[in-house]
């Protein structure tokens, strides 16, 4: 009789023989440099810079479109909003995308999910059946919920409540690893999960929590720059609707609030520190099941976190702190531990390089095959990304009147505008780190700005981005007439929304 050890070799060993098994993580609303190996010195993550160390780190990794739903949208079709339907955060995806679990489906993976899911558009506690969840069998996941201690999920083809029992992120591992043990020797599994932290509220479970004294934060250099914050809020043509300026009201205080920003910082920082442990976990399991190099491990983030940065909040906006994500990849058969590439990523581009990876074949879909860019080997690469907010809604909205707009990013520029063609903002992010020296009106760079603007047009109309807000909202509405945020929105602004 085979030993334990000897069993998890052989299964090993039959591993090499099939295709790699996958599991894809990502937080919610963490920024690339709070990673210790994209720089940070605090919080601590050790695990995720093992999976640096021994993987591949990507530095230009993007959010397009810096929100929940659209990125997730992105991610799981391959698509660009246009094409998926997710112009907006908590509306539902068109009918027969293509999907990253349907083409994995179709090679004889087992296809699981856990967490948040945010992609269904029918009410964030509402039960998602099986036909709205885009080729993923195994289920234990809830469309969105921020409450993050006994928070609520669906299970299977039930529609009766469950409810993780801790703080969910540490559940949802469980779970996961759970899951990776029933799977490691069934055939290739391909698991997706999605943690809620470190997204707001900015908590964790006390042991995290208490690591970190609000006081002794080292804030971010542009958390003083309140420039952006008063250039968005003196040229918005938008209208709040009357029922969200108390939440203006309320969130301009905060923000103008070194104290709270502090406390921000703090809970943020405990949340990942937890997730690192999540991490650390994972890695663990798939190493005692003998899987760990036959496994493709992916970890990401939807979008950044302003935290009070030019005097912002949350996301959607343009700014490094809210489009720079980290994207790792771990699998040493394809991949040399410890190697950097500074490839432009998109979210488009996620399904189609993991796949590739795979050995798997993709379908039709916007994005690039990047897998060149992770294994060295050589590709194509892009040398501008596509950035978006193509409605007014979100936070950033509310607290700065921040009006759609389009942009772009190079690996050493960020253009934009408004999607009325007002111009906003020229970076130049090499000699300006932290986005402090806006050059959109300098004459020196007027020859640099027409070709950035030569290039969003190009990628809108690649992307069929129409840049016409009232037509975007009209196909919303058509899809979706109980979009609560979007209909006050145009009731708020006729003839402008």
């Amino acid at each position: 009789m085979l030993t334990r050890r000897e069993f998890v070799g052989a299964a090993a060993a039959a591993a090499g023989r099939r295709r790699p098994n996958i599991l894809f993580v990502f937080a919610d609303q963490l920024r690339s440099f709070e990673v210790g190996c994209y720089g940070a010195e605090a919080p601590r993550t050790p695990h995720i810079d093992r999976l640096a160390s021994e993987g591949v780190r990507f530095t230009n990794a993007v959010s397009t479109f810096p929100v929940c739903s659209p990125f997730r949208a992105m991610l799981m079709t391959g698509l660009y909003p246009m094409a998926n339907g997710m112009t907006v955060n908590d509306h539902r995806l068109n009918a027969n995308v293509p999907s990253v679990a349907g083409a994995l489906k179709r090679a004889g993976y087992q296809t699981g999910y856990i967490g948040k899911w945010h992609l269904d558009g029918r009410g964030r506690e509402n039960f998602t059946p099986k036909e709205r969840r885009l080729g993923f069998d195994f289920w234990m996941a809830l469309e969105c919920t921020h409450n993050y201690f006994r928070s609520l999920y669906y299970a299977g083809d039930s529609d009766q409540p469950r409810y993780w029992e801790g703080y969910d992120a540490v559940d949802q591992t469980r779970a996961a690893c759970q899951y990776i043990r029933e799977q490691a020797r069934q055939g290739p599994f391909a698991l997706f999960m999605s943690w809620g932290p470190p997204h707001n509220p900015y908590i964790a479970p006390d042991e995290y929590m208490r690591r970190f004294d609000p006081a002794k934060m080292r804030l971010r250099p542009n958390v003083g720059n309140r420039g952006a914050f008063e250039f968005l809020a003196a040229n918005t043509k938008t209208k709040l609707p009357p029922e969200r300026e108390k939440a203006r009201a309320n969130a301009r205080r905060q923000w103008s609030d070194e104290n709270h920003i502090r406390k921000c910082y703090a809970g943020y920082y405990a949340a990942i520190e937890c997730l690192d442990d999540m991490i650390g976990e994972l890695r663990k399991t798939l190493a005692g099941e003998g899987i760990l190099d036959d496994t493709i491990f992916v970890f990401t983030s939807d979008h950044g976190d302003m935290l009070g940065s030019h005097g912002l909040a949350d996301k959607t906006v343009p700014f490094e702190e809210a489009i720079s994500i980290p994207f790792l990849i771990r699998y040493p058969r394809r991949i040399r531990g410890g190697r950097v590439t500074d490839a432009l990523l998109a979210p488009i581009d996620m399904m189609p390089t993991l796949l590739a990876l795979a050995g798997v074949g993709c379908p039709r879909v916007d994005g690039m095959d990047l897998s060149g860019a992770a294994t060295g080997e050589g590709g194509r690469e892009r040398d501008a990304l596509l950035l978006m907010q193509m409605t007014p809604a979100g936070n950033s909205w509310v607290l700065a009147g921040t009006e759609p707009w389009r942009g772009v990013r190079t690996k050493t520029h960020t253009y934009v505008r408004f999607a009325d063609g007002r111009p906003w903002a020229l970076f130049d992010n090499q000699k300006d780190r932290y986005q402090t020296d806006n050059l959109i009106d300098r004459s020196s760079h007027s020859a640099l700005r027409n070709r950035m603007e030569k290039r969003l047009r190009e990628l809108l109309e690649e992307a069929k981005d129409p840049c016409d807000t009232r037509r975007i909202i009209d196909e919303i509405l058509r899809v979706q007439p109980d979009h609560a945020l979007i209909r006050s929105a145009r009731l708020a602004n006729p003839g402008i929304l």
